[in-house]
């Protein structure tokens, strides 16, 4: 299978890109990277302005980065994008359904952490969130993605610039709170299109948790969303 990933953002270590292949193999899929134009599938990330338009490939939990963003879809073959925000900006139906891939971390493979108290994680670009807390543990979001979701399960609470930080912990049922950084691209637009496939809102500074009954019933339908790519 052709997919299309960021492979350079973050050094080519940054977490929420590394997802989309790393689910995908997990269930079973060959999986190559391949130009947007090339790709078969595009997934986790912001990206869907990097296909063509026309584009004839698979969409399955991706979205836009900012506001303003457009693309023709009408030929492609769309599982789900990330939120609401991206639906009506590709002139997507209301049918189409939403959710971001990255919420099936839970289904992934974890390194034990024996840390269990407050956790950091920031964006590859937000040097200044960790000064906010000091004594509290960081882990960076370029670490290995098992290390990752196993430090982020063990927390008692996520402080994060990330948007995959937000949606593991949310996935993995932890409390996060969103802090912002000026440096990542799209401002507030990706968080308010995550939350917006729950019919929430993310409000900067804010602890917050997804209802698990609604976060189960969105995974529950991404897992059936994948088998569609068989």
């Amino acid at each position: 299978m052709k997919v299309n990933w960021c492979a350079s953002c973050g050094g080519g270590r940054n977490f929420g890109d590394q997802l989309g292949p790393i689910l995908l193999r997990h269930y079973g899929f060959t999986v190559t990277w391949a130009k947007p134009a090339d790709a078969e599938v595009i997934t986790v990330g912001s990206i869907l302005s990097k296909v063509p338009g026309g584009w004839r490939g698979t969409v399955l939990g991706t979205g836009f980065i900012r506001a303003g963003m457009h693309k023709d879809l009408s030929r492609a073959r769309v599982l789900a994008v990330r939120g609401s925000a991206t639906r009506r900006a590709a002139n997507l139906p209301a049918s189409v359904p939403l959710g971001d891939l990255g919420i099936l971390v839970v289904d992934l493979p974890r390194t034990p952490s024996a840390h269990g108290g407050p956790l950091v994680v920031p964006h590859y670009v937000d040097h200044e969130i960790a000064h906010r807390h000091p004594g509290v543990a960081v882990m960076p979001i370029t670490s290995d993605p098992a290390v990752i979701l196993g430090a982020i399960a063990a927390a008692s609470v996520v402080y994060t610039s990330s948007l995959h930080g937000v949606i593991a912990a949310d996935a993995l049922g932890v409390p996060h709170v969103l802090e912002p950084h000026a440096a990542v691209h799209g401002g507030l637009f990706k968080f308010a299109d995550y939350a917006s496939a729950f019919g929430e809102r993310i409000a900067p500074g804010a602890a917050r948790l997804t209802p698990r009954d609604a976060m189960a019933e969105r995974q529950a339908l991404l897992r059936a969303l994948v088998e569609r790519l068989r």
